[in-house]
Protein backbone atom coordinates (compact mmCIF):
# COMPACT_ATOMS: atom_id res chain seq x y z
CA UNK A 1 0.00 0.00 0.00
CA UNK A 2 2.86 2.47 0.81
CA UNK A 3 4.37 1.93 -2.18
CA UNK A 4 1.35 2.97 -4.37
CA UNK A 5 0.53 5.54 -2.14
CA UNK A 6 4.52 6.70 -2.94
CA UNK A 7 4.53 5.60 -6.59
CA UNK A 8 0.89 8.17 -6.81
CA UNK A 9 3.21 11.00 -4.70
CA UNK A 10 5.64 10.59 -7.13
CA UNK A 11 3.28 11.13 -9.86
CA UNK A 12 1.51 14.32 -8.77
CA UNK A 13 5.07 15.87 -7.84
CA UNK A 14 6.02 16.00 -11.75
CA UNK A 15 4.33 18.48 -13.46
CA UNK A 16 2.57 16.49 -16.30
CA UNK A 17 1.42 13.94 -15.00
CA UNK A 18 -0.10 16.37 -12.50
CA UNK A 19 -1.57 18.22 -15.34
CA UNK A 20 -3.30 15.89 -17.30
CA UNK A 21 -4.91 14.61 -14.02
CA UNK A 22 -6.29 17.89 -13.85
CA UNK A 23 -7.15 17.81 -17.22
CA UNK A 24 -9.41 14.76 -16.79
CA UNK A 25 -10.88 16.33 -13.66
CA UNK A 26 -11.95 19.41 -15.45
CA UNK A 27 -12.91 17.67 -18.41
CA UNK A 28 -15.16 15.18 -16.02
CA UNK A 29 -17.05 18.11 -14.42
CA UNK A 30 -17.17 20.44 -17.49
CA UNK A 31 -18.36 17.71 -19.45
CA UNK A 32 -20.91 16.40 -17.02
CA UNK A 33 -23.86 18.50 -17.60
CA UNK A 34 -23.60 17.44 -21.18
CA UNK A 35 -24.48 13.88 -20.03
CA UNK A 36 -26.89 15.17 -18.01
CA UNK A 37 -28.82 16.05 -20.59
CA UNK A 38 -27.87 13.45 -23.53
CA UNK A 39 -29.50 11.27 -20.26
CA UNK A 40 -32.81 13.59 -19.80
CA UNK A 41 -31.76 14.52 -16.27
CA UNK A 42 -31.68 18.70 -16.81
CA UNK A 43 -29.45 20.68 -17.80
CA UNK A 44 -30.76 22.05 -21.11
CA UNK A 45 -29.25 24.74 -21.77
CA UNK A 46 -25.77 22.80 -21.34
CA UNK A 47 -23.67 23.02 -25.05
CA UNK A 48 -20.46 20.88 -26.00
CA UNK A 49 -19.45 24.68 -26.97
CA UNK A 50 -20.11 26.27 -23.86
CA UNK A 51 -18.42 22.97 -21.68
CA UNK A 52 -15.61 22.85 -23.68
CA UNK A 53 -14.70 26.88 -23.39
CA UNK A 54 -15.55 26.61 -19.59
CA UNK A 55 -12.66 24.03 -19.31
CA UNK A 56 -10.18 26.03 -21.12
CA UNK A 57 -10.98 28.61 -18.56
CA UNK A 58 -10.83 26.28 -16.08
CA UNK A 59 -7.53 24.75 -17.36
CA UNK A 60 -5.46 28.28 -18.04
CA UNK A 61 -3.38 30.51 -20.55
CA UNK A 62 -2.30 27.81 -22.83
CA UNK A 63 -5.98 26.22 -23.97
CA UNK A 64 -7.52 29.44 -23.58
CA UNK A 65 -5.05 30.42 -26.85
CA UNK A 66 -6.28 27.27 -28.43
CA UNK A 67 -10.06 28.84 -27.86
CA UNK A 68 -9.04 32.56 -29.07
CA UNK A 69 -8.38 30.33 -32.50
CA UNK A 70 -11.80 28.70 -32.61
CA UNK A 71 -13.27 32.19 -32.14
CA UNK A 72 -11.43 33.19 -35.46
CA UNK A 73 -12.22 30.66 -37.44
CA UNK A 74 -15.78 31.10 -38.71
CA UNK A 75 -14.65 29.40 -41.72
CA UNK A 76 -14.10 25.95 -39.68
CA UNK A 77 -16.46 25.86 -36.98
CA UNK A 78 -20.40 27.21 -36.68
CA UNK A 79 -21.59 30.58 -35.21
CA UNK A 80 -22.75 29.30 -32.42
CA UNK A 81 -19.14 28.17 -31.40
CA UNK A 82 -17.22 31.06 -32.80
CA UNK A 83 -19.57 33.11 -30.49
CA UNK A 84 -19.15 31.19 -27.68
CA UNK A 85 -15.59 30.77 -27.85
CA UNK A 86 -15.74 34.97 -28.48
CA UNK A 87 -15.99 35.41 -24.57
CA UNK A 88 -11.91 34.06 -24.76
CA UNK A 89 -10.95 36.69 -26.30
CA UNK A 90 -11.29 39.50 -23.46
CA UNK A 91 -14.43 38.06 -21.18
CA UNK A 92 -12.05 35.31 -19.22
CA UNK A 93 -13.00 35.45 -15.49
CA UNK A 94 -11.37 38.34 -13.68
CA UNK A 95 -8.95 38.66 -11.19
CA UNK A 96 -10.46 40.51 -7.95
CA UNK A 97 -9.27 44.17 -7.45
CA UNK A 98 -7.87 43.49 -4.21
CA UNK A 99 -5.53 41.17 -6.22
CA UNK A 100 -4.57 43.46 -8.43
CA UNK A 101 -3.49 46.27 -6.32
CA UNK A 102 -1.29 43.88 -4.34
CA UNK A 103 0.70 42.59 -7.64
CA UNK A 104 0.61 46.76 -8.22
CA UNK A 105 2.25 47.63 -5.03
CA UNK A 106 4.85 44.45 -5.54
CA UNK A 107 5.88 45.41 -9.01
CA UNK A 108 5.66 49.31 -8.86
CA UNK A 109 6.00 50.15 -5.47
CA UNK A 110 4.42 53.13 -3.42
CA UNK A 111 5.82 55.69 -5.03
CA UNK A 112 4.80 54.92 -8.59
CA UNK A 113 1.37 54.22 -7.27
CA UNK A 114 1.08 57.64 -6.39
CA UNK A 115 1.49 58.53 -9.89
CA UNK A 116 -2.30 57.27 -10.93
CA UNK A 117 -4.63 59.81 -9.69
CA UNK A 118 -7.79 56.97 -9.86
CA UNK A 119 -7.76 52.26 -11.10
CA UNK A 120 -10.82 51.34 -11.83
CA UNK A 121 -11.15 48.21 -9.65
CA UNK A 122 -13.99 46.59 -12.90
CA UNK A 123 -11.10 45.41 -15.51
CA UNK A 124 -11.91 46.90 -18.93
CA UNK A 125 -11.24 43.21 -20.38
CA UNK A 126 -9.61 39.76 -19.21
CA UNK A 127 -7.80 37.48 -21.03
CA UNK A 128 -6.16 34.46 -21.05
CA UNK A 129 -2.41 36.35 -19.89
CA UNK A 130 -3.44 39.50 -18.04
CA UNK A 131 -6.43 41.67 -17.15
CA UNK A 132 -6.47 45.31 -18.42
CA UNK A 133 -7.86 48.17 -15.77
CA UNK A 134 -8.55 51.59 -16.71
CA UNK A 135 -7.28 54.55 -14.64
CA UNK A 136 -5.56 58.33 -14.52
CA UNK A 137 -2.33 59.50 -14.13
CA UNK A 138 -1.81 62.39 -11.58
CA UNK A 139 -1.79 64.97 -14.78
CA UNK A 140 -5.50 62.99 -15.64
CA UNK A 141 -3.91 61.24 -18.78
CA UNK A 142 -6.24 58.32 -19.59
CA UNK A 143 -4.09 55.20 -19.00
CA UNK A 144 -4.87 51.69 -19.28
CA UNK A 145 -3.08 49.01 -16.79
CA UNK A 146 -2.14 45.92 -18.08
CA UNK A 147 -1.54 43.45 -15.30
CA UNK A 148 -0.15 39.79 -15.40
CA UNK A 149 -2.43 37.20 -14.06
CA UNK A 150 -0.56 35.56 -10.67
CA UNK A 151 1.25 32.13 -10.83
CA UNK A 152 0.35 31.52 -14.38
CA UNK A 153 4.29 30.54 -15.40
CA UNK A 154 4.54 27.39 -13.43
CA UNK A 155 1.20 26.25 -15.47
CA UNK A 156 1.89 27.44 -18.59
CA UNK A 157 5.01 25.44 -18.87
CA UNK A 158 3.31 22.34 -17.80
CA UNK A 159 0.70 22.92 -20.21
CA UNK A 160 3.17 23.12 -23.15
CA UNK A 161 5.00 20.14 -21.58
CA UNK A 162 1.63 18.17 -22.37
CA UNK A 163 0.98 19.76 -25.57
CA UNK A 164 3.98 18.48 -26.92
CA UNK A 165 4.15 15.12 -25.95
CA UNK A 166 0.52 14.90 -27.17
CA UNK A 167 1.77 16.45 -30.30
CA UNK A 168 4.10 13.59 -30.56
CA UNK A 169 2.05 11.00 -30.18
CA UNK A 170 -0.36 12.62 -32.45
CA UNK A 171 2.04 13.17 -35.07
CA UNK A 172 3.01 9.38 -35.28
CA UNK A 173 -0.27 7.95 -35.60
CA UNK A 174 -1.49 10.42 -38.19
CA UNK A 175 0.09 11.08 -41.11
CA UNK A 176 -1.82 14.13 -41.90
CA UNK A 177 -0.52 15.90 -38.49
CA UNK A 178 2.86 15.07 -39.71
CA UNK A 179 2.04 17.28 -42.65
CA UNK A 180 0.49 20.13 -41.10
CA UNK A 181 3.59 19.83 -38.15
CA UNK A 182 1.80 19.59 -35.49
CA UNK A 183 4.88 20.02 -33.27
CA UNK A 184 6.11 23.12 -34.83
CA UNK A 185 2.90 24.87 -34.22
CA UNK A 186 3.55 23.63 -30.14
CA UNK A 187 7.12 24.56 -30.44
CA UNK A 188 5.83 27.92 -31.98
CA UNK A 189 3.27 28.47 -29.12
CA UNK A 190 6.00 27.53 -27.01
CA UNK A 191 8.41 30.29 -28.32
CA UNK A 192 5.56 32.92 -28.20
CA UNK A 193 4.01 32.62 -24.69
CA UNK A 194 6.76 32.65 -23.01
CA UNK A 195 7.62 36.07 -24.75
CA UNK A 196 4.19 37.03 -24.14
CA UNK A 197 4.78 36.98 -20.29
CA UNK A 198 7.35 39.34 -20.45
CA UNK A 199 5.85 43.13 -20.73
CA UNK A 200 9.02 44.29 -21.27
CA UNK A 201 9.49 42.97 -24.78
CA UNK A 202 6.18 43.99 -25.38
CA UNK A 203 6.64 47.38 -24.99
CA UNK A 204 9.73 47.26 -27.23
CA UNK A 205 7.49 45.56 -29.77
CA UNK A 206 5.12 48.65 -29.64
CA UNK A 207 8.33 51.08 -29.86
CA UNK A 208 9.13 49.16 -33.43
CA UNK A 209 5.85 49.15 -34.77
CA UNK A 210 5.28 52.60 -33.93
CA UNK A 211 8.52 52.89 -35.41
CA UNK A 212 7.55 51.27 -38.46
CA UNK A 213 4.50 53.20 -38.97
CA UNK A 214 6.24 56.96 -38.80
CA UNK A 215 8.60 55.66 -41.39
CA UNK A 216 6.05 54.32 -44.33
CA UNK A 217 4.06 56.91 -43.37
CA UNK A 218 0.55 54.98 -42.29
CA UNK A 219 0.08 56.81 -38.75
CA UNK A 220 -2.73 58.62 -41.17
CA UNK A 221 -4.14 54.82 -41.14
CA UNK A 222 -3.25 53.42 -37.97
CA UNK A 223 -1.06 53.56 -34.73
CA UNK A 224 -0.09 52.26 -31.17
CA UNK A 225 -1.21 52.96 -28.14
CA UNK A 226 2.23 55.37 -26.28
CA UNK A 227 4.19 53.51 -23.70
CA UNK A 228 4.76 54.47 -20.10
CA UNK A 229 7.82 52.99 -19.73
CA UNK A 230 8.96 54.13 -16.27
CA UNK A 231 5.43 52.63 -15.00
CA UNK A 232 6.04 49.46 -16.59
CA UNK A 233 7.99 46.23 -15.78
CA UNK A 234 8.13 42.49 -16.94
CA UNK A 235 4.40 41.85 -15.18
CA UNK A 236 2.79 44.96 -15.56
CA UNK A 237 2.41 47.46 -18.82
CA UNK A 238 0.70 51.15 -18.26
CA UNK A 239 -0.12 52.63 -21.91
CA UNK A 240 -1.97 55.74 -23.51
CA UNK A 241 -5.92 54.69 -23.51
CA UNK A 242 -7.07 53.93 -27.22
CA UNK A 243 -10.82 54.82 -27.67
CA UNK A 244 -12.95 53.26 -30.11
CA UNK A 245 -15.00 49.96 -30.92
CA UNK A 246 -13.62 46.49 -31.83
CA UNK A 247 -12.87 45.46 -35.11
CA UNK A 248 -15.57 43.11 -35.24
CA UNK A 249 -18.09 45.67 -34.14
CA UNK A 250 -20.23 46.35 -37.41
CA UNK A 251 -22.40 49.04 -36.47
CA UNK A 252 -20.11 50.44 -34.46
CA UNK A 253 -17.28 50.12 -37.17
CA UNK A 254 -19.78 51.75 -39.43
CA UNK A 255 -20.66 54.92 -37.17
CA UNK A 256 -16.82 55.45 -37.28
CA UNK A 257 -15.47 55.07 -40.90
CA UNK A 258 -17.27 56.50 -44.27
CA UNK A 259 -16.40 52.83 -46.00
CA UNK A 260 -15.71 49.82 -44.28
CA UNK A 261 -13.61 48.45 -47.07
CA UNK A 262 -11.56 51.47 -46.65
CA UNK A 263 -10.56 49.81 -43.51
CA UNK A 264 -10.14 46.00 -44.70
CA UNK A 265 -7.62 47.53 -47.37
CA UNK A 266 -5.81 49.31 -44.10
CA UNK A 267 -5.09 46.26 -41.95
CA UNK A 268 -3.88 44.78 -45.21
CA UNK A 269 -1.78 47.17 -45.88
CA UNK A 270 -0.32 47.86 -42.03
CA UNK A 271 0.19 44.03 -42.17
CA UNK A 272 2.12 43.42 -45.36
CA UNK A 273 3.71 46.57 -44.55
CA UNK A 274 4.78 45.20 -41.43
CA UNK A 275 6.11 41.78 -43.28
CA UNK A 276 8.00 42.86 -45.86
CA UNK A 277 9.44 46.23 -44.97
CA UNK A 278 9.72 45.74 -41.32
CA UNK A 279 10.91 41.60 -41.03
CA UNK A 280 7.98 41.00 -38.15
CA UNK A 281 4.13 41.53 -37.35
CA UNK A 282 1.28 41.64 -34.69
CA UNK A 283 0.89 37.80 -34.44
CA UNK A 284 -2.35 37.97 -32.70
CA UNK A 285 -4.59 40.16 -34.36
CA UNK A 286 -7.98 38.60 -32.89
CA UNK A 287 -10.70 40.89 -32.40
CA UNK A 288 -10.17 41.80 -28.99
CA UNK A 289 -6.59 43.38 -30.17
CA UNK A 290 -8.37 45.80 -33.27
CA UNK A 291 -10.01 48.54 -32.74
CA UNK A 292 -11.51 51.21 -35.07
CA UNK A 293 -10.76 54.54 -33.07
CA UNK A 294 -13.16 57.20 -33.01
CA UNK A 295 -11.30 59.15 -35.86
CA UNK A 296 -11.33 56.24 -37.87
CA UNK A 297 -7.36 54.63 -37.65
CA UNK A 298 -7.11 51.33 -36.58
CA UNK A 299 -5.65 51.04 -33.46
CA UNK A 300 -3.66 48.08 -32.52
CA UNK A 301 -3.22 47.01 -28.91
CA UNK A 302 -1.78 43.53 -27.57
CA UNK A 303 1.90 42.92 -28.76
CA UNK A 304 2.91 40.39 -26.78
CA UNK A 305 2.93 38.11 -29.69
CA UNK A 306 5.02 39.27 -32.66
CA UNK A 307 6.02 37.00 -35.57
CA UNK A 308 9.50 37.89 -37.36
CA UNK A 309 11.41 36.42 -39.58
CA UNK A 310 14.91 35.84 -41.40
CA UNK A 311 16.19 37.69 -44.78
CA UNK A 312 15.34 34.16 -46.69
CA UNK A 313 12.12 34.00 -45.08
CA UNK A 314 10.83 37.31 -45.87
CA UNK A 315 11.84 36.86 -49.63
CA UNK A 316 9.59 33.78 -49.72
CA UNK A 317 6.75 35.31 -47.97
CA UNK A 318 7.01 38.15 -50.65
CA UNK A 319 7.15 35.61 -53.62
CA UNK A 320 4.33 33.79 -52.35
CA UNK A 321 2.48 37.21 -52.07
CA UNK A 322 3.16 38.01 -55.38
CA UNK A 323 2.81 35.04 -56.80
CA UNK A 324 -1.05 34.43 -55.24
CA UNK A 325 -1.75 38.22 -56.44
CA UNK A 326 -0.41 37.98 -59.93
CA UNK A 327 -1.74 34.33 -60.50
CA UNK A 328 1.84 32.69 -61.16
CA UNK A 329 2.10 28.74 -60.10
CA UNK A 330 5.47 28.45 -60.79
CA UNK A 331 6.81 31.62 -58.94
CA UNK A 332 4.50 30.17 -55.90
CA UNK A 333 5.93 26.57 -56.00
CA UNK A 334 9.46 28.00 -55.68
CA UNK A 335 8.49 30.31 -52.88
CA UNK A 336 7.06 27.33 -50.62
CA UNK A 337 9.94 25.40 -51.62
CA UNK A 338 12.01 27.96 -50.24
CA UNK A 339 10.09 28.26 -47.13
CA UNK A 340 11.70 24.87 -46.50
CA UNK A 341 7.77 23.00 -47.08
CA UNK A 342 8.90 20.25 -49.40
CA UNK A 343 11.40 17.56 -47.69
CA UNK A 344 10.95 14.96 -50.66
CA UNK A 345 14.09 14.39 -52.18
CA UNK A 346 13.06 13.10 -55.96
CA UNK A 347 10.79 16.18 -56.14
CA UNK A 348 9.37 15.78 -60.06
CA UNK A 349 9.17 20.04 -60.39
CA UNK A 350 6.91 20.05 -63.29
CA UNK A 351 4.11 17.62 -61.26
CA UNK A 352 4.74 19.54 -57.93
CA UNK A 353 4.32 23.08 -60.09
CA UNK A 354 1.22 22.03 -61.69
CA UNK A 355 0.28 20.20 -57.78
CA UNK A 356 0.44 23.47 -56.39
CA UNK A 357 -0.90 25.92 -58.52
CA UNK A 358 -4.00 23.21 -58.94
CA UNK A 359 -4.31 23.34 -55.29
CA UNK A 360 -3.70 27.37 -54.50
CA UNK A 361 -4.46 29.52 -56.75
CA UNK A 362 -8.03 28.82 -57.21
CA UNK A 363 -8.00 30.51 -53.52
CA UNK A 364 -7.16 34.01 -55.47
CA UNK A 365 -11.09 34.10 -56.33
CA UNK A 366 -12.06 32.99 -53.25
CA UNK A 367 -14.69 34.99 -51.14
CA UNK A 368 -15.54 34.26 -47.43
CA UNK A 369 -19.44 34.15 -49.23
CA UNK A 370 -18.51 31.40 -50.92
CA UNK A 371 -17.41 28.72 -48.55
CA UNK A 372 -17.80 25.90 -51.11
CA UNK A 373 -14.04 26.95 -52.76
CA UNK A 374 -12.30 26.61 -49.38
CA UNK A 375 -14.07 23.24 -48.96
CA UNK A 376 -12.68 22.31 -52.28
CA UNK A 377 -9.22 23.48 -51.17
CA UNK A 378 -8.40 21.32 -47.87
CA UNK A 379 -8.93 17.97 -49.58
CA UNK A 380 -6.26 18.95 -52.78
CA UNK A 381 -3.84 19.86 -49.82
CA UNK A 382 -4.28 17.32 -47.83
CA UNK A 383 -3.32 15.09 -51.19
CA UNK A 384 -0.36 17.61 -52.09
CA UNK A 385 1.39 17.18 -48.35
CA UNK A 386 0.96 13.63 -49.21
CA UNK A 387 2.25 13.06 -52.93
CA UNK A 388 5.12 15.58 -52.33
CA UNK A 389 5.73 14.99 -48.47
CA UNK A 390 5.02 18.97 -47.92
CA UNK A 391 5.90 20.47 -44.26
CA UNK A 392 4.04 23.65 -43.01
CA UNK A 393 7.22 25.35 -41.50
CA UNK A 394 6.06 27.42 -38.42
CA UNK A 395 6.58 31.13 -40.25
CA UNK A 396 3.98 30.42 -42.48
CA UNK A 397 1.81 28.83 -40.06
CA UNK A 398 1.57 32.13 -38.14
CA UNK A 399 0.86 34.14 -41.35
CA UNK A 400 -2.22 31.76 -42.05
CA UNK A 401 -3.50 32.28 -38.60
CA UNK A 402 -3.40 35.98 -39.02
CA UNK A 403 -4.74 35.75 -42.62
CA UNK A 404 -8.00 33.32 -40.93
CA UNK A 405 -8.16 36.47 -38.38
CA UNK A 406 -8.47 39.06 -41.72
CA UNK A 407 -11.19 36.48 -43.01
CA UNK A 408 -13.31 37.15 -40.27
CA UNK A 409 -13.99 40.62 -40.63
CA UNK A 410 -13.97 40.39 -44.41
CA UNK A 411 -17.09 38.04 -43.49
CA UNK A 412 -18.21 40.45 -40.98
CA UNK A 413 -18.19 43.79 -43.06
CA UNK A 414 -18.28 42.84 -46.73
CA UNK A 415 -17.93 39.42 -47.77
CA UNK A 416 -17.51 39.89 -51.27
CA UNK A 417 -14.46 41.46 -50.69
CA UNK A 418 -10.93 40.07 -51.83
CA UNK A 419 -8.10 41.81 -51.72
CA UNK A 420 -6.22 39.41 -54.33
CA UNK A 421 -8.34 41.24 -56.94
CA UNK A 422 -9.45 44.28 -55.35
CA UNK A 423 -7.72 47.46 -57.52
CA UNK A 424 -6.72 49.09 -54.89
CA UNK A 425 -4.98 46.93 -52.68
CA UNK A 426 -3.04 45.38 -55.63
CA UNK A 427 -2.01 48.73 -56.24
CA UNK A 428 -0.48 49.09 -52.22
CA UNK A 429 0.67 45.45 -53.12
CA UNK A 430 2.89 46.86 -56.24
CA UNK A 431 3.92 49.82 -54.44
CA UNK A 432 4.94 47.11 -51.30
CA UNK A 433 7.11 45.08 -54.03
CA UNK A 434 8.86 47.95 -55.52
CA UNK A 435 10.62 49.08 -52.00
CA UNK A 436 10.93 45.28 -51.00
CA UNK A 437 12.53 44.87 -53.96
CA UNK A 438 14.82 47.95 -53.31
CA UNK A 439 15.64 46.38 -50.56
CA UNK A 440 16.10 42.63 -51.69
CA UNK A 441 18.94 43.96 -54.02
CA UNK A 442 20.98 45.42 -51.80
CA UNK A 443 21.38 41.76 -50.25
CA UNK A 444 22.12 40.32 -54.28
CA UNK A 445 18.90 38.59 -54.74
CA UNK A 446 16.70 38.51 -57.38
CA UNK A 447 13.99 40.98 -57.65
CA UNK A 448 9.99 39.99 -57.65
CA UNK A 449 8.27 39.83 -60.88
CA UNK A 450 4.94 40.52 -60.85
CA UNK A 451 2.11 41.49 -63.01
CA UNK A 452 -0.66 42.14 -60.99
CA UNK A 453 -4.25 41.35 -63.07
CA UNK A 454 -7.43 43.35 -61.94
Amino acid sequence: MWIAAAALALVLALPVPRRALVLAAVAARRFAPLAARALRLGCRDATAARCLRLAFEDLGPAYLKFGQMIASSPTAFSKRTTDEFAKCLDEVRPIPAARIRRILAAELGPDALASFRTIEDRPLASASIAQVHAGELSDGTPVVLKVQRPGIRRRVEADIALLGLCARVAERASRLLRHANLTGIVADFRKTIREEMDFRLEARNIDDFTALLDREGLLAIARAPRVHHALSTQRVLVLERLFGCRIDDALGVRRRVADVRDTLRATSEVFWTCVLLGGFFHGDIHAGNILVLDDGRLGYIDFGIVGRFTDAQRAALADWLAAMVSGDGRLLARAIYDMGAIRKRDLDWDDYVADVTDTFLPLRALTVDNPQMLEAFFPKLRALGAKHDLHLPQAFVLILKQLSYFGRYVMIHDPSFNENLDPKTQQTFAKLFVQFNAWRQTRDAAAIAIQPSA
